[in-house]
C-alpha cells in the first residue's frame, strides 16, 4: 500500500554559518523519510553545513538586493513546478519572498515561516530603507498570509507577536535542535593549535562577527582578566566587523592572547577542549552556540538577554550577566577560572539540561507541526 507523504519544500538564502542554517540543515538529515519528500531552495549557492544525498536542490544564483523580483518570480513557478504541501521558510528576508512567491504562484500549499532573531532590536538599528522595507514593513503586511510561524523562543514569539503583529494563534515555539549524538562525536577530535596543549586556560566564543554578537565587549572584558590571570582567548566565526575586532585588540594590547579562527565546521573540538564558554550577544531569540556549548560540558557566562533566560538559570547551570556590562563579564570569567568546583558542576547540569533539546524530541515537535499542516 503507498502512504502518501507529505512534500515539504524548505526554502533559504543560502547555507552559510548561522543557527538558522544549522536548523535547516538538521531538520533536512533526520525528517521521517517514509512520511516526507523534502527538497531546498536555497537564493544564493553558498553551503557551508553539508547535506543528505538524497536531497534535491536548486539554486536561484541571487546577485545582489535588485534581484528580488527576479527571485520572487523564479520561486513562485518552483512552487508551481514542484507542487509542495508545505512551504518551510527560514529568517525575515527569506520569508518575505517565500510569501510573495506563494501569491503569485497562486498555489493553494501551505506556508510555515521560521523567526531566528528579534525583529524590534534589528530594525531599531536600520536606517536604510530597503532593510527597513524587508525587516520591517513587508513582514507587518505579508506575514498575515502564514499558516503558521515558528519562533524559537517564548521571548521570541511574543516580540513577533507584538512588532508584527501575527496572531497568537498562528504561532508556534520550538526551541532549536542540538544532534547531541553528532557533537559528543566531532567533540572528540584533536585540536591541531598549539594553544590547546598547553595548560593555559582558553576562553572560547563562537558566532558571525557582526555587531549584535557584542564582541567589542568581550574583548575589553578580557582585557581586565589578562591583567589578573594568564589566559587567552579564542573566537570562531566570520563577519563584516573581524577587521575592526582585529585592529581593536592590537588597540588594546592583547592581539598576542586572542586568535580569530574564522567559521570552522566542526566548533565542537575548540568548545570540549576549552575551559569556558561566553557569548557577549547584545540580542538573541536562542542561540544554538549556547545548547552547543553545553553539550560539550562547558560552563557557560552569557549576556542576560530576554530569551537567555529560558536556556540558564543564573547561578545555576550558567552565569547571566548584563548586556555591555564588561566589569560583569569579567568577573564572572574570573570566578569561573578560580572556581573549578563551581564551574565543574554548572557543566554537570549543562549536560543533563541538553537532553530537552535533542534533535529527537524537536524533530518530532516539527514533525508532528508538520504533518498537522497537511
Amino acid at each position: 500500500m503507498n502512504i502518501h507523504k507529505t512534500r515539504i519544500l524548505f526554502v533559504s538564502t543560502d547555507l552559510a554559518g548561522g543557527g538558522a542554517e544549522r536548523v535547516i540543515t538538521i531538520l533536512l538529515q533526520h525528517l521521517d523519510r517514509s512520511r516526507f519528500e523534502v527538497g531546498l531552495v536555497l537564493f544564493k549557492d553558498k553551503r557551508e553545513y553539508l547535506l543528505p544525498g538524497d536531497i534535491p536542490v536548486i539554486c536561484l544564483y541571487k546577485n545582489g538586493w535588485y534581484d528580488y523580483p527576479k527571485i520572487v518570480w523564479k520561486l513562485s513557478q518552483v512552487y508551481r513546478k514542484w507542487e509542495p504541501d508545505l512551504i518551510v521558510s527560514f529568517l525575515t528576508y527569506t520569508n518575505v519572498i517565500a510569501t510573495l512567491a506563494k501569491i503569485l504562484s497562486f498555489t493553494k500549499n501551505k506556508l510555515l515561516l521560521s523567526e531566528h532573531g528579534i525583529p524590534s532590536f534589528y530594525v531599531s538599528r536600520k536606517k536604510n530603507l530597503i532593510t527597513l522595507l524587508f525587516q520591517k514593513w513587508m513582514p507587518r503586511w505579508f506575514y498575515k498570509y502564514a499558516d503558521k510561524v515558528v519562533c524559537v523562543s517564548q521571548y521570541l514569539a511574543n516580540d513577533v507577536h507584538d512588532f508584527y503583529k501575527v496572531p497568537l494563534s498562528k504561532i508556534e515555539v520550538i526551541y532549536n535542535p542540538i544532534d547531541i549524538q553528532l557533537i559528543t562525536k566531532l567533540s572528540e577530535e584533536n585540536v591541531e593549535l598549539a594553544w590547546f596543549t598547553e595548560e593555559i586556560p582558553i576562553i572560547v566564543s563562537v558566532g558571525s562577527l557582526t555587531y549584535v554578537k557584542g564582541y567589542p565587549h568581550l574583548l575589553k572584558a578580557f582585557k581586565q582578566v589578562l591583567t589578573k590571570y594568564h589566559v587567552r582567548l579564542v573566537i570562531l566565526g566570520q563577519g563584516d566587523q573581524e577587521q575592526s575586532l582585529k585592529e581593536l585588540t592590537v588597540k588594546l594590547g592583547i592581539n598576542k592572547d586572542v586568535s580569530f579562527l574564522g567559521f570552522q565546521a566542526n566548533p565542537f573540538k575548540y568548545l570540549s577542549h576549552s575551559t569556558l564558554f561566553v557569548l557577549s550577544s547584545l540580542s538573541e531569540a536562542l542561540p544554538m552556540v549556547i545548547l552547543e556549548a553545553m553539550c560539550c560540558g562547558l560552563p557557560v557566562i552569557s549576556t542576560a538577554y530576554p530569551g537567555s533566560s529560558e536556556i540558564i538559570t543564573n547561578e545555576v547551570n550558567g552565569i547571566l550577566v548584563p548586556m555591555a556590562d564588561e566589569k560583569a563579564m569579567a568577573e564572572a570569567i574570573m570566578q569561573l577560572l578560580t572556581n573549578k568546583i563551581r564551574a565543574s558542576s554548572m557543566a554537570k547540569k549543562c549536560k543533563k539540561q541538553i537532553n530537552d533539546f535533542s534533535i529527537e524530541k524537536v524533530t518530532q515537535k516539527y514533525e508532528e507541526l508538520f504533518l498537522g499542516m497537511n
